[in-house]
């Protein structure tokens, strides 16, 4: 029989911010060897490289140029910094800026894994399932599996 372990409020609050900030270091980059074509992901064709003409080298070169500045790894507050918006005057509406009213609606509670509507939650990390089935799996691969 398993001992779960149940977690007080502050410590899952601090887990999830942990787990958002490794998420947030983790920041998506595009594959170059495959291309996303009209919704279909194929391989590039592959070019000869007999030719050797002037051309099809420099188109190479930008080529790879632009992919380079495409991919480059940013999060959201290094590209905000970026940006400089918060050295904009007060009254230009901006990221920092723009605030929205509390909902009028109590928040929906999601399931972790499959992202159905939840009645339960983790006792150990706070998550919400739905299901047995996806407590199971939220035990098996999310529960606490980001924390250190």
């Amino acid at each position: 029989m398993k001992h779960k372990v149940i977690l007080d409020q502050t410590t899952r609050n601090r887990n999830i911010q942990h787990h958002l900030n490794e998420l947030e270091r983790d920041n998506y980059a595009e594959v170059p060897e495959l291309e996303i074509v009209s919704g279909t992901i194929t391989k590039p064709r592959r070019t000869s490289e007999v030719d050797t003409s002037q051309n099809r080298k420099t188109k190479a070169r930008s080529k790879k140029q632009l992919l380079s500045q495409l991919t480059v790894k940013k999060n959201l507050n290094a590209l905000l910094e970026e940006s400089r918006i918060d050295q904009l005057p007060p009254d230009i509406p901006t990221y920092f800026t723009a605030i929205a009213g509390p909902s009028r609606y109590p928040p929906r509670k999601f399931c972790s894994v499959c992202g159905y509507l939840s009645n339960y939650s983790c006792k150990t990390c706070g998550m919400k399932y739905c299901s047995v089935k996806c407590l199971e799996i939220h035990e098996e691969t999310r529960c606490m599996k980001y924390t250190v």
